[in-house]
């Protein structure tokens, strides 16, 4: 019985050992399936990441030359604001490098046609003509983002030294340069600062056009409510603002 036990035994061993061979076949081809299909994406983690990596140093130098191009943008040429009105046109260089935030405010404005139809609302002859009211009375207007300008004004800059001169366009404002909207104004004659006191941010300069802002200045006016003789018997009107 022993022996029958041990012969019938090695068969049973003999299947065994075959049933282990296919288990341990089916295995590898598990195996070489998983290698083939996925396994061997470790294996290629530093090629992968490598590649990521020259994406990512190819992504970086991209925006570098982007960055640079803007760079180059905000150090270029000035931008010219093109002021077609019923008088003539002005045309305004735009100082960006000296009040950027304001200059690109105005930007903005002017090319979302803000400005297209509206009044010099107030002029004096021999100080200014200012514009930029949606309401056309003075006491409206709006940054393009809604939030406020800062203090860009810079006493050290030659654009301040001596006042404010004719041709020189500023922002107007409630007393203050953070308190300025989309109203602006441009110099008829020279102030001091003992007549103008250094709150507006001078953002620009006319170029062309002062002939214009002469016929603008000398119109007849009449009194506003607060009496003060600035208000145009037929007002300018902004025709068109674009940006060159």
């Amino acid at each position: 019985m022993i022996r029958n036990s041990s012969a019938a035994t090695e068969p049973r061993r003999a299947t065994v050992a075959r049933r282990i061979s296919a288990i341990a076949f089916l295995v590898s081809m598990c195996a070489l399936l998983f290698t083939a299909c996925g396994g061997e994406q470790p294996a290629n983690t530093a090629t992968t990441t490598n590649a990521n990596r020259g994406a990512a140093s190819s992504a970086n130098q991209n925006q570098a030359s982007v960055n640079a191009n803007e760079s180059a943008k905000a150090t270029g040429p000035n931008p010219t604001a093109v002021i077609d009105t019923d008088a003539g046109t002005i045309k305004i260089e735009l100082l960006r490098s000296d009040a950027p935030v304001t200059v690109e405010n105005f930007v903005q404005l002017a090319k979302k046609g803000y400005y297209d139809g509206l009044i010099f609302h107030r002029v004096i002859r021999g100080f200014m003509i200012q514009g930029g009211d949606p309401r056309g009375d003075g006491t409206g207007g709006a940054t393009a983002t809604g939030r406020p300008l800062p203090n860009e004004i810079n006493l050290n800059s030659p654009l301040y030294q001596g006042g404010y001169k004719r041709g020189v366009v500023a922002m107007a404002n409630r007393g203050r340069p953070e308190t300025a909207g989309s109203q602006f104004f441009i110099m008829h004659g020279d102030r001091s600062f003992s007549q103008l006191p250094p709150n507006y941010t001078i953002f620009g300069r006319v170029i062309s056009g002062m002939d214009a802002v002469d016929k603008i200045a000398t119109a007849p006016t009449t009194t506003t409510p607060t009496g003060e003789p600035s208000r145009p018997v037929n007002p300018v009107k902004m025709k068109k603002v674009t940006i060159q």
